[in-house]
């Protein structure tokens, strides 16, 4: 119950956004993100949020409704921020189904990769695209990532294209490292983001070609002076033990420039070797934050695959891909609403108690609740939070929903007549 009054304190961060029947909604939305124990549908959603109003005022909330997501994103990441001092951006993009199955709505964003060239594919998938922005934070214990920002990406428009949404996203938060995969190793993508003030940090192609700094010569000729140097062997760099994370790794590191970057990056190289009549394998990741730390570069992009994982706990326990809305604008408000919902779990567990005799629970004490026994996982889960919620949110419903009535004279009457939900006010 603790934790239920601590999500409504946050809550009241975001009431300035909506007017009143608005905030009621917006509250019962992610009451039922929280308690539906399917897949998240709309209908699922109104039914498990105990909300007063009728159904139609869940879908008008998303079509019609006067209120802006982005304006709720930039809450959200203002409210981590200020809980969490170390932090970095992660920026990566994820698909609503898989392929060969057929999707509500699709008829209004039709992928066009392969119906370009009028061919058909057998690999045509059916589903949207999204870009999305995660806060990867670190906390004293471990690193957390909160889904924060999410956009529909729709390939045959100018302002809703890839690099488009990942400029519209960028363009509005504060100014930090992002990290990529690397599929965003582009020149387009690194200029956009430099002339935002951003720094970034990315992993290298296979086939990624790095040059040394041009030395300068003795005697200056005429014409412009070199640009790139000699042609970077990572195979000929000098590779030394280093221990990161308690592990060892075999790392070097050198300042170079590349022609996906308009700026000098700082390369780090991870060789590895399996077996020793095996040949070495190179890990490359370059970032335009010449200043890092060699220990900081490779803990950062270690910890970038939480975002993966955050995609599979929104749409395993969220939602994300169980919309049943058509237009672009509803299905938009529908995921960030979803996103909102999964960073406010994750963080109610995260945060500091502000009393001692309200501290969070630990792993232990949520497996026990739950009657877990054979499951002993290091870190809370997003699926355990989430079943911690359910059952007191249960039991809260249970305390409701009693009568005083009883048959003995000697039982004291414990029910609550007046508890109420903490969404129950949606009109």
């Amino acid at each position: 119950m603790p934790l239920l009054l601590h999500l409504e304190g946050i809550l009241s961060d975001f009431r300035h956004l909506f007017n009143s029947q608005n905030f009621a909604l917006f509250q019962a939305f992610l009451f039922g993100f929280i308690a539906t124990s399917g897949r998240g549908t709309l209908t699922e959603l109104y039914q498990s949020s105990a909300s007063q109003t009728r159904y139609w005022s869940f879908p008008k909330f998303l079509s019609r409704g006067n209120w802006d997501p982005d304006a709720i994103a930039i809450c959200l990441l203002k409210r981590i921020q200020d809980v969490f001092s170390n932090w970095v951006y992660v920026y990566d993009t994820t698909k609503a189904l898989k392929t060969g199955k057929t999707q509500w709505g699709l008829h209004f964003f039709r992928n066009f990769s392969y119906q370009g060239h009028r061919v058909n594919q057998s690999k045509f998938h059916f589903g949207h695209e999204f870009g999305a922005l995660g806060l990867l934070c670190a906390t004293p214990r471990e690193w957390l990532l909160f889904p924060v920002w999410v956009k529909l990406i729709v390939p045959q428009t100018v302002r809703d294209k890839g690099d488009a949404v990942l400029k519209r996203i960028c363009s509005k938060i504060p100014r930090g490292l992002i990290l990529f995969d690397r599929g965003f190793a582009r020149r387009s993508v690194f200029e956009m983001l430099l002339g935002l003030g951003h720094d970034i940090l990315c992993r290298a192609k296979s086939n990624a070609v790095f040059y040394r700094l041009p030395k300068r010569p003795k005697r200056p000729g005429r014409g412009r002076p070199k640009k790139y140097g000699d042609r970077l062997q990572i195979h000929r760099l000098r590779y030394k033990e280093l221990s990161i994370l308690e592990k060892p790794y075999q790392v070097a590191s050198e300042v170079v420039r590349t022609k996906m970057c308009p700026a000098d990056v700082r390369l780090v190289v991870i060789r590895t070797r399996p077996k020793r009549s095996k040949p070495y394998r190179y890990f490359c990741v370059f970032t335009t934050d010449v200043a890092l730390e060699i220990p900081k570069i490779v803990e950062y992009y270690r910890q970038r695959w939480q975002i993966e994982t955050a995609f599979r706990d929104v749409k395993q326990h969220f939602g994300f891909d169980a919309y049943r809305v058509k237009s672009r604008k509803s299905i938009n408000r529908f995921v960030q609403l979803s996103f909102v919902a999964a960073s406010l779990t994750k963080l109610i567990f995260s945060i500091p108690a502000p009393h001692a005799s309200d501290q969070r629970p630990s792993v232990k004490e949520v497996c026990e609740h739950l009657g877990i026994h054979w499951y002993h996982p290091r870190h809370l889960t997003q699926g355990l939070r989430v079943a911690y919620l359910q059952s007191h949110l249960r039991a809260l419903e249970y305390s409701a929903s009693c009568q005083e009535k009883t048959n003995s004279q000697n039982i004291q009457p414990i029910s609550q007549h007046d508890t109420t939900l903490p969404f129950d006010k949606a009109a």
